[in-house]
């Protein structure tokens, strides 16, 4: 398998061999090809090159590829674009088209109302100009209702904290609140409000907010918003109406338990336990009620066969994703007995996740010979990030070119490069399992020097330890009513929030399967303890 996946590496590269337009014409139209394309326009080629290989990408409006290419082409209407966009002072542009694409409320704070005047002589666009009047506005507290929804949610939205603090931190009334739930905008603003406790006006607005209109998510953080300020009426409102627009089974059981939380009624117990989802809400009730889970695996028969088919090649992968997607309900089965071979067992675990709705849950270890010397809850973690991140396909390339079964990112791999022995020759040889878990374990070593809980770890894993260590510094995570799971909820950058609670959840399930449970009502009590979890706060 190896051996096959070495020829793949004269097509896929970075440093040793190049990559060439045939190779790129060669392939269909997929993430897979967009990655390629992003390597070759790294490569020392012309322009005409670089249009060629840009015309083939799949994903237009990926930024990372769009500034690749501005750096070789001759375009001129791409060049214009990029440079418009990254120009800071308004009055230097004379050309008008630039000066709407470099245009932004943010850029216009800095100027007078004199100047700001000017701008709107200028500027064609509408919208544009009824922000800068906004901005101009002498008693905005007092003329706000006179505003369209858009334009105030936009200019919000788009100035910066230290804007919003200082103007828009205003009681606004319950009709004018409503109107603003027309624009998708809404939830940007709601969840900028809840984020910033010097908002605190805006904050008690908005107990009166109608949430009919508003998504699951809106009204799930309004709910936490009435918490936090000790409304628990309103709170229970906007939970219960957040669960009944919940599209997915664990945004269903995040409102159940935090009804919970608040009435004490087990009601909403008995509910997280007729969930047929895992994860850390249905978790904690199981436990409670010491009521075990029944709907997961954690291995499959295999046929002792070789496959034809590499897990190493993305485009490989993107041939079984489909082949998966394509295929009937009532056929899945039958597909799924097509990947017994050993290697596959990732393939047939996520097909029999499909067949059963998901309603049966995987928590496999195909890879336990690269993980040798690992204790227990090191191995664990592992799994539960590769979980989450991969699904245990070696060849998962994410939007932003994460790479392999723990999803690097390139820079993170550049990194790490510089720090082990034998580093990669290329991104695409990250591709094969023992390097990408090498590479992770280093990876994970660095951030268990400073961290010693699973979600913290997941957090610092996604999002950066440097993020993770101001949210952690900023005073959450400490004792408190509804701690640590505020601090959990709270935690503004929602792709971490969402990322550290699932692999919580798959850490303690790895941790039953090895044999080794854990109490995750335990793992959420030492959250508030610093000397449990973390170096960075004060230990007590």
């Amino acid at each position: 398998m190896i051996k096959f996946f070495l020829v793949l590496l004269l097509i896929f590269t970075c440093s040793s061999a190049e990559i060439t337009l045939n190779d790129i014409d060669s392939k269909p139209a997929s993430r897979a090809k967009d990655f390629m394309i992003w390597q070759y326009l790294k490569q020392n080629i012309n322009s005409s090159e670089a249009d060629k290989a840009y015309q083939q990408v799949n994903n237009k409006k990926n930024n990372k590829l769009l500034y690749a290419y501005s750096k070789k082409t001759k375009n001129q209407e791409i060049k214009k674009k990029i440079s418009c966009k990254k120009k800071s002072n308004l009055f230097k542009i004379k050309d008008s088209e630039c000066l709407e694409l470099a245009f932004s409320p943010y850029k216009a704070l800095k100027y007078t109302n004199y100047q700001r005047n000017v701008l709107t002589k200028r500027l064609k666009s509408k919208p544009k100009v009824k922000i800068l009047n906004i901005l101009n506005e002498k008693h905005l507290a007092k003329n706000y209702k006179s505003y369209d929804a858009d334009t105030i949610l936009t200019l919000f939205n788009n100035t910066g904290y230290r804007y919003r603090r200082k103007y828009l931190n205003m009681q606004l009334n319950k009709e004018f609140l409503d109107s603003l739930t027309s624009s998708w905008r809404i939830s940007q603003f709601i969840k900028t409000v809840i984020h910033d406790d010097k908002l605190d006006k805006l904050q008690q607005s908005l107990f009166y907010i109608d949430g009919q209109k508003l998504n699951s998510k809106s009204n799930f953080f309004l709910a936490l918003n009435s918490l936090r300020h000790s409304e628990k009426d309103y709170a229970i409102k906007y939970f219960k109406l957040s669960r009944s627009q919940a599209k997915y089974k664990i945004d269903v059981d995040k409102n159940n338990f935090w009804l919970y939380k608040i009435t004490k009624h087990k009601d909403y117990l008995n509910k997280l336990l007729l969930s047929m989802d895992i994860n850390i809400y249905t978790l904690f009730a199981r436990e409670k009620m010491s009521v075990d889970f029944k709907n997961y695996f954690s291995s499959l028969e295999t046929n002792g066969e070789v496959s034809k088919k590499s897990l190493l090649d993305p485009f490989e992968w993107n041939k079984i994703l489909k082949e998966i997607k394509s295929t009937e309900k009532d056929e899945l089965f039958n597909l799924a007995k097509l990947y017994k071979q050993k290697e596959m067992l990732p393939v047939q675990a996520l097909i029999i996740q499909k067949a059963n709705q998901h309603n049966m849950h995987g928590y496999m270890m195909p890879y336990d010979k690269h993980l040798k010397g690992l204790s227990l809850d090191s191995k664990a973690l592992v799994y539960a990030l590769m979980r989450q991140e991969s699904n245990m396909i070696p060849s998962a390339l994410s939007r932003s070119y994460a790479l392999g079964l723990m999803q690097i990112m390139p820079f993170v791999t550049d990194d790490i490069s510089k720090r082990i022995k034998e580093p990669i020759k290329n991104y695409d040889e990250m591709f094969i399992p023992k390097n990408n878990i090498r590479y992770s374990r280093a990876h994970i070593k660095w951030m268990q020097k400073s961290l010693y809980h699973p979600l913290f770890m997941a957090y610092a894993y996604n999002g950066g330890m440097g993020f993770f260590k101001k949210h952690l510094l900023k005073g959450n995570f400490s004792k408190g009513e509804y701690e640590p799971f505020l601090s959990m909820e709270m935690m503004s950058n929602s792709e971490s929030r969402e990322y550290g609670k699932r692999v919580l959840a798959n850490y303690v399930m790895y941790k039953k399967v090895m044999g080794d449970e854990i109490s995750i009502a335990h793992l959420f009590d030492i959250l508030t303890q610093p000397k449990m979890t973390d170096r960075f706060r004060k230990q007590g």
